[in-house]
């Protein structure tokens, strides 16, 4: 009976003593980095290239030019009447580059398309037919999926990286002009947006 009261005894002392332990404290600082920003370059513009174009001065008849985003494929032209409205190419012309870093790894971007705007000549007389820029595309070059068509989404690779082309249609002027098209340079400028 005594071995039993004295090894309750002990028990009960080393339970005392081992709340009587010291305890220490120690602060730290949580941080963190925030960077949503990303960079985003346009690298060569866009460029229809040279061509002859006449169009439809009531703006019924037009004619389209496609230049893809995919540089292995050739330029086109259609026309509802080719003698109201037609574009020919004479030299043909290159997609616009974009290139993309400083993203997080394999990160996708949204697509933001530009909105529809003329495409006008640099120095004209008022009235002086213009083109549309519409039906936008694109070409992944390098990233998650290279050498493929994308959407509305863009996928960078492991390094956060991407490039790519975007190409689109040029319209001969659907409304109503008072002067063809004339000899000189055409432009305009559009936003092209990426979110992610």
């Amino acid at each position: 009976m005594n071995k039993i009261f004295t090894k309750a005894a002990f028990a009960a002392s080393m339970t005392v003593l081992s709340f009587g332990a010291a305890a220490e404290t120690a602060s730290f600082q949580a941080g963190v980095t925030v960077q949503n920003a990303f960079t985003f370059t346009n690298d060569a513009p866009l460029d229809f290239g040279t061509i002859r174009a006449s169009g439809d001065l009531t703006g019924t008849e037009t004619a389209t030019l496609v230049l893809a985003a995919n540089p292995a494929t050739a330029p086109t032209t259609a026309s509802t009447d080719a003698t109201a409205a037609e574009i020919a190419i004479l030299v043909a012309g290159t997609p616009a580059s974009f290139s993309v870093s400083g993203v997080s790894p394999f990160g996708t971007l949204t697509i933001t398309n530009p909105t529809e705007t003329a495409i006008a000549p640099d120095t004209a007389p008022a009235g002086t037919a213009a083109f549309t820029l519409g039906t936008p595309t694109y070409y992944v070059l390098t990233g998650a999926t290279p050498n493929s068509a994308a959407t509305t989404t863009i996928q960078v690779d492991s390094n956060g990286e991407a490039t790519f082309n975007f190409g689109a249609t040029i319209t001969t002027t659907g409304v109503a002009a008072t002067s063809d098209y004339i000899d000189g340079s055409y432009s305009g400028t559009f936003t092209l947006e990426l979110n992610y």
